[in-house]
């Protein structure tokens, strides 16, 4: 699956929620989030083409996912990802330290996401630091057409990954974020 996304900074939570309420757009998920990310053994930020994440959620369901380098499009990015449900997050955490993987980062966030008409709304709450929309969408123009429908134009939108948004945006320590 090829990824197209953006994120908008410091949205308002209830201005976002009442606005694609209004839309009518279809809500799929309101959870807390535990994540965990691996890399190979050795390796810095930015030597790997490639990382894998764990995600699970407070009712224990939890999937894996492998995510290429992301490119730059303008206001949105795009990755390759592959997402495979799994039924034992600490087994799989077990094996990839066992094929020579390190677990190098842990966050917690709340998450709401949306699907409306061809995008995914995701409004990610990390502790320690304002909200902001994720908007996955079939292109830049779609992504751009979707900041406009939100009236977020005068809101900073950036295709910088989430690790670079809080370390730069916010000064927070990305690598271990717990509520």
């Amino acid at each position: 699956m090829q990824e197209i996304e953006t994120k908008v900074l410091d949205v308002d939570v209830e201005e976002i929620k009442r606005k694609l309420d209004a839309l009518g757009a279809k809500e799929i998920q309101n959870a807390r989030l535990f994540v965990d990310w691996f890399r190979p053994q050795g390796h810095e930020e930015g030597e790997t083409p490639w990382f894998l994440r764990i995600r699970t959620n407070k009712e224990g369901d939890s999937e894996v996912t492998w995510k290429s380098k992301r490119e730059f499009l303008g206001v949105s990015s795009t990755k390759k990802e592959i997402n495979l449900k799994i039924s034992d997050e600490d087994a799989m955490s077990d094996l990839f330290i066992e094929i020579g993987m390190k677990n190098y980062a842990h966050q917690e966030k709340d998450r709401i996401s949306w699907l409306f008409k061809e995008w995914q709304f995701d409004l990610d709450q990390y502790p320690g630091m304002p909200a902001y929309l994720g908007i996955e969408g079939k292109s830049e123009e779609s992504i751009r057409e979707a900041i406009k429908l939100l009236n977020l134009e005068d809101k900073i939108a950036t295709p910088k990954g989430e690790r670079v948004v809080i370390t730069d945006n916010y000064k927070l320590d990305w690598y271990n974020m717990r509520f």
